[in-house]
């Protein structure tokens, strides 16, 4: 049931509607606490274990070109707000070549914290004006065993294939 401007989630007040995807609905909204605006992804169905293990994982990371989450809340997740856009065509070698190695150290940050994104696509990376890339969306995440094995790869699923790692499509870590 989407959020309407003015609800509140504990101490966030819903501002607006700004995206929906295969998981749930994304608001702006503003943390009373602290007086910042944040983004709220909101879940159509319950928070389990699993998820709420690779949610701790997402918050222990922090750089420059992932998105940061702040908080867990029944059903809802509270991240920073990126004020960009999604990736859709880049300018010229050199731009492509920058949003590039962006992409490439984010993912490399995640995966020295045990994190697989597994959902990488246009859409999960946003271009500021100033032109930093930020990656989004660790709903579907795999946190991986020191031994280097995801906790439950046999059941992976792949929502976009055509954006998936070899390994993926073979059930691989």
């Amino acid at each position: 049931m989407p959020l309407t401007p003015g609800t509140r989630l504990g101490p966030y007040e819903i501002l607006a509607a700004i995206g929906a995807g295969g998981m749930g609905e994304v608001y702006r909204a503003r943390d009373t606490r602290l007086d910042r605006i944040v983004a709220i992804k909101v879940a159509r169905t319950t928070f389990s274990e699993r998820f709420e293990r690779e949610a701790r994982a997402a918050a222990a990371l922090n750089h420059p070109n992932l998105c940061q989450l702040y908080d867990v809340g029944p059903e809802f997740l509270v991240m920073e707000f990126v004020d960009g856009a999604p990736l859709v065509h880049v300018d010229g070698p050199r731009k492509l070549l920058d949003v590039a190695v962006q992409i490439a150290d984010g993912l490399s940050a995640a995966h020295a914290a045990h994190l697989v994104h597994r959902d990488l696509k246009p859409d999960n990376i946003l271009v500021t004006r100033e032109g930093r890339v930020k990656l989004l969306d660790f709903g579907v995440a795999k946190l991986l065993q020191p031994e280097g094995r995801t906790e439950d790869f046999e059941t992976a699923t792949i929502l976009t294939p055509e954006f998936a790692a070899p390994e993926q499509l073979y059930g691989q870590p």
